[in-house]
């Protein structure tokens, strides 16, 4: 197995269509039969707390990560293999980024995007180097994916990043999708440095 721990970067919204929450369930699913270890935001709502449930309705370890201003209004998890508490929202992505081989967006709100950009800007200065799976559901993510091209066009982006991210439509491509991903390496990253001098 290339990569073990997989992040996932979700929405906690609970009242989004039913679809998007049976997704997240079996997105938790498969990870779990394919013995991947899920990190998570901790959370018990939404599609974060379908994945955690579907993963650990297969018996995989699921590690969430919360800080502690949620624990007192009771967002967490309280089933989960792990459930590490941080200081605040900065920790909780550091330490989510730290932990995860790979890392799987799924839809979400503005958080979500914000994990999304603040991971890809990290894996640019090389501080995350795992693979970053966009996970396009009925093609949820359009949008960004025409942003994404639309910075490449104005060259706010080199090319080379597109190969930063992969994009996976199905819960049965996931596998494969994580399969075929590449880690960043320092050598890709200095010669992004050189097309841009």
């Amino acid at each position: 197995m290339k990569y073990k721990k997989i992040g996932v970067m979700c929405g906690s919204s609970d009242v989004c269509d039913k679809k998007f929450l049976e997704m997240a369930y079996q997105v938790g699913q498969e990870l779990g039969n394919n013995q991947h270890e899920v990190i998570y935001g901790g959370g018990a709502k939404g599609l974060m707390r379908e994945v955690a449930d579907g993963a650990l309705s297969t018996g995989a370890m699921v590690n969430g990560y919360i800080p502690k201003f949620m624990i007192a209004v009771e967002w967490h998890h309280k089933s989960l293999t792990n459930l590490h508490i941080t200081t605040d929202m900065s920790e909780r992505k550091y330490r989510m980024m730290s932990e995860s081989d790979a890392t799987l967006f799924l839809p979400g709100g503005c958080g979500t995007m914000e994990e999304f950009f603040e991971w890809l800007s990290s894996k640019r200065l090389g501080g995350y180097l795992g693979p970053l799976i966009i996970f396009n559901f009925e093609g949820y993510y359009d949008p960004l994916l025409e942003l994404l091209d639309r910075m490449e066009f104005e060259k706010f982006h080199n090319p080379i990043h597109k190969k930063m991210y992969s994009v996976c439509r199905s819960v049965q491509e996931l596998s494969q999708v994580l399969d075929d991903a590449h880690e960043w390496s320092s050598d890709a990253i200095d010669h992004a440095a050189a097309k841009k001098s």
